[in-house]
């Protein structure tokens, strides 16, 4: 089934933007490693990374929740929802 995903060129261009931006970050962990930088140092860039990521994920489940799943729900797909769901809060 197809859905109309207009809405998510925002989503995208944003998600986008912040990918590169992470491997922005992640090039310069890996400076900081070849370059012998502190330690503390590299693990508090690497943790800003992690958070970038988690940030972009939630980006995408929010617009996930109000489009893909308003549409699922209305077309009859419920339990598809529930079970895409429960895997995002198996999510570690």
């Amino acid at each position: 089934m197809e859905h109309n995903h207009k809405h998510q060129k925002d989503v995208k261009t944003r998600a986008i933007h912040r990918i590169k931006i992470v491997q922005g970050h992640l090039k310069k962990i890996q400076q900081m490693l070849e370059d012998d930088k502190y330690c503390v140092d590299i693990v508090h860039q690497s943790r800003a990374v992690q958070s970038a990521l988690k940030k972009i994920d939630l980006l995408i489940i929010e617009d996930h929740l109000n489009h893909c799943v308003i549409d699922q729900v209305k077309n009859g797909e419920e339990k598809k929802t529930t079970e895409e769901l429960l895997k995002l809060f198996d999510y570690k």
